[in-house]
């Protein structure tokens, strides 16, 4: 009796595991369908840009790829805005680039191509941007009239709380793709500064495009780079890391999601054609601490605390002066009083463009007080600088700009040129010219810019005498190098 009840047990227990085994996975088969419905509307985009692996080196073309979605029926693609800083090879990821490229003509995308799951490939060209919505977009060109695109919708009404278990929708590069990748992830955290969003997990590489879907497939957000302030104890100007935030290491195992709501209008407003510059106000900012805000007696505790004001700038020709706390900003409040709320302001006047007329409320010595200030266009960066490279001494400079005045405590008046790439024989000494130094004198000409320099290389030219002395300033120090130069 003992036995056959034994055995009746066993068959049962092995007959549930057999069912337990074959039962459908209903996770799995959503995973599987989400794969499958946006393995039609995810592209991965192919184009030529220019690109320059450091500040330290003038750009050259190089072929590039970023995920896209269609996000209309006739073709039209939607990429991260990223696609628009051409100098640096961009880190992705939650973590770093700064905001809203300048340099529309080198920006400029010649050739593009768009490939989707199955293999098939079109030209596209790029249209232009939403600087609102920070995405591009391009165009599958003509000859696709009997090809029906599946689209991506994004609706309003998607909102999403922490905890909430969402899928990531990514792209995987070669060598393994172009394929689509789907894992199961959850929000983390919401956020608000400098951009309102969420966070998730992923696994994902290089998750700037990638799309942030419920467990049945709706979208939730879209993957960015986000957009954050660096502080750094050499300055308090947002605007002073132009050359140096690219360098940074990008965040590993978490994205940043745009919620889906910022795409449901967006569209082309600005033709690539039209030159758009962020917009500058030309000061040094310090946030104003509590504790700060306390001892000078200030009304309020928040506020951003102007440290330098640059002559001919759009500040000083509002009458702004070194000491006056800013606290207004349109009529709201400057919520600043650390280091990484700078970035938010400088956000402002990125997006405001140049041109823009803003109105600031101040206070000086605890008196409040308004003025409108007319944004000027962005100075050049580094990133944007012309270079001029010289064979005969091998030597290679770019203008000096305002971001490197800025980071290395020049005067605005400060003349010279900055070395991108030293003569090689001046490199091995112990003292060598290295990247960055401020060429300030050849033999006894002065430098001023890239005209005067390019002026003293021609008359050294008709000399060719056979060396010449560099004298460079690396900080407080100077120092003189003689180059013999090749005139051959």
């Amino acid at each position: 009796m003992r036995t056959e009840f034994v055995c009746v047990a066993l068959f049962a227990l092995v007959a549930t595991v057999g069912v337990a085994r074959v039962a459908p996975d209903e996770t799995a088969e959503k995973l599987r369908s989400i794969e499958s419905r946006y393995s039609k509307s995810m592209v991965q985009v192919r184009y030529r840009q220019q690109v320059s692996r450091s500040t330290a080196e003038p750009p050259a073309e190089e072929e590039l790829t970023t995920t896209g979605v269609v996000v209309t029926a006739d073709g039209l693609v939607m990429v991260s805005a990223i696609i628009y800083e051409p100098f640096n090879q961009v880190p992705h990821g939650v973590g770093i680039r700064f905001p809203r490229s300048v340099n529309r003509a080198l920006a400029k995308i010649p050739e593009a191509h768009v490939r989707f799951m199955d293999g098939s490939e079109y030209p596209a060209t790029l249209l232009g941007r939403d600087p609102d919505a920070d995405v591009a977009f391009f165009q599958i060109d003509e000859g696709t009239e009997d090809v029906t695109f599946v689209p991506v919708v994004f609706e309003a009404g998607t909102d999403v709380t922490v905890g909430e278990e969402v899928v990531v929708v990514s792209l995987l590069g070669e060598p393994l793709g172009p394929a689509i990748a789907v894992e199961l992830s959850r929000v983390q955290a919401m956020t608000m500064r400098p951009l309102s969003g969420f966070v998730v997990a992923t696994g994902a590489s290089d998750p700037v495009g990638s799309l942030v879907v419920s467990r049945e497939g709706a979208v939730l957000g879209y993957l960015d780079a986000l957009t954050v302030p660096v502080p750094d104890t050499r300055s308090r100007n947002p605007l002073a890391f132009l050359s140096i935030m690219r360098d940074l290491p990008k965040g590993v195992g978490r994205g940043f999601a745009r919620p889906a709501r910022d795409f449901v209008d967006a569209g082309v407003r600005i033709p690539e054609a039209e030159p758009v510059r962020r917009g500058w106000l030309g000061v040094e900012m310090q946030p104003l601490s509590r504790d700060l805000a306390s001892h000078m007696r200030l009304p309020v505790d928040r506020g951003i605390l102007l440290g330098y004001v640059y002559r001919n700038s759009p500040a000083e020709g509002a009458g702004l002066e070194v000491g006056d706390v800013l606290f207004e900003l349109e009529g709201e409040p400057v919520d600043v009083n650390r280091d990484e709320d700078l970035g938010t302001f400088a956000e402002k006047l990125l997006r405001a463009g140049a041109g823009a007329s803003l109105e600031i409320g101040y206070l000086r010595k605890g008196a409040p007080a308004t003025t409108t200030v007319q944004l000027a266009p962005a100075p050049r960066s580094a990133r944007e600088a012309e270079t001029v490279k010289v064979e005969e001494l091998d030597l290679t400079v770019r203008e000096l700009t305002y971001d490197y005045r800025a980071t290395h405590f020049l005067e605005p008046e400060r003349q010279g040129v900055v070395v991108v790439q030293p003569p090689v024989a001046v490199s091995s000494n112990r003292n060598r010219v290295a990247p960055g130094d401020l060429l300030v004198r050849i033999d006894d000409e002065p430098i001023a810019d890239l005209e005067s320099f390019r002026n003293v290389l021609a008359n050294a030219r008709a000399r060719q005498p056979d060396e010449v002395v560099l004298f460079v300033e690396r900080g407080r120090e100077s120092f003189f190098f003689a180059v013999k130069p090749d005139w051959d």
